[in-house]
């Protein structure tokens, strides 16, 4: 062994001992370049990495060199050891197929695929993941793109009547107080009545996004009057057709859910 490669390695595990690994792994890592057959090296070069991977790398090298080297000999044992305890405990993870970098152990129930906490649907029989849970909801939806016409059809000219009483019949009653409670009571029963209109129109089937349409079309429809509101400066006009849209959005989504 030459002199040099002996230093390097005496240095190596010196630093070690007094606990400056960094120094101890570059001063092995060199002795294992300048000497590459000798064991001791990468024996010690072992020693001082953390990673299993590699210390079961090295010291499958210094059994390579030498054969009968019995303090390799258990040093790999042992490693492979916690290897296979590592590889256990991480049979079950895997990462979320919608985000690759979120490591999980969750799956779908139904498709078995990996999924994070975020992208989960909790349903009475476990997780299901978000196209599991839209392939299973498609079940209930029965209308077509027709529908979607139908609706707007039917909730448009209704939406723009309703917003016209609202503004000039009750946006126009003195007290304002009392304009609120009214649209408190009326908006709700309105609007709910536009909803059912629609769910008649379309022979009561369901459609993914008919309460979007609906809603749609009451915020449309109530549109040029908060706009006219706007354009005047009336601020306080604007508040009863805010309230239509608002308690109005509401009930269309809570009738056409």
């Amino acid at each position: 062994m030459a002199e040099t490669t002996k230093d390097l390695v005496q240095q190596g595990l010196a630093a070690a001992r007094v606990g400056d690994i960094e120094d101890a792994r570059r001063l092995l890592s060199l002795a294992t370049e300048q000497t590459p057959d000798n064991p001791e090296a990468w024996l010690g070069l072992a020693g001082v990495v953390d990673d299993l991977d590699e210390k079961q790398t090295y010291f499958k090298k210094v059994l390579e060199l030498d054969p009968d080297h019995n303090e390799a000999k258990a040093s790999l044992v042992l490693v492979e050891q916690k290897l296979a305890e590592k590889r256990e405990a991480n049979a079950g993870l895997g990462v979320c197929y919608r985000h690759p970098d979120v490591e999980t152990g969750l799956r779908c129930n139904r498709c078995n695929r990996f999924i994070c906490t975020k992208c989960a649907k909790r349903t009475p029989v476990g997780f299901r993941c978000p196209e599991c849970m839209r392939e299973q909801e498609d079940k209930y939806y029965t209308g077509g793109n027709t529908d979607y016409v139908i609706a707007a059809v039917i909730a448009f000219p209704l939406s723009l009547i309703a917003a016209a009483l609202f503004t000039f019949i009750l946006g126009r009653m003195g007290f304002f107080f009392l304009q609120i409670i009214i649209a408190f009571v009326a908006v709700p029963a309105v609007t709910g009545f536009i909803a059912e209109a629609v769910r008649w129109g379309v022979g009561r089937r369901r459609s993914r996004y008919l309460r979007h349409v609906v809603v749609g079309c009451l915020i449309a429809g109530t549109a040029p009057f908060l706009l006219l509101f706007l354009l005047t400066g009336s601020f306080f006009g604007m508040i009863i057709p805010g309230m239509l849209i608002f308690l109005g959005s509401a009930t269309i989504s809570a009738r056409l859910r």
